[in-house]
């Protein structure tokens, strides 16, 4: 029994190995309020006015705003396919 059980346990971890393999390693970068304004010429209320609406996606950490890269880029991307 023990034998199995040690069997189960490797290929379980070979299992995961594969899994992690397959799924993207991408880390998602975020900008913060000033990046935003900063690179699309926003004023503070036009951001809070975006936030508040849900136009953008957004998380609270440590008292500022954070919003991913990724939306910006693809939103960019949409807009020059227009």
């Amino acid at each position: 029994m023990k034998k199995e059980i040690e069997y189960l346990k490797r290929e379980i971890a070979l299992m995961k190995v594969l899994i992690l393999d397959l799924m993207p390693h991408k880390e998602e970068d975020w900008l913060d309020s000033a990046d935003v304004k900063q690179l699309f010429n926003f004023s503070e209320s036009k951001l809070y006015r975006l936030r508040k609406a849900n136009a953008i996606p957004h998380t609270k950490i440590g008292g500022r705003y954070h919003y991913p890269k990724a939306f910006f880029n693809q939103y960019l991307l949409n807009k020059i396919e227009e």
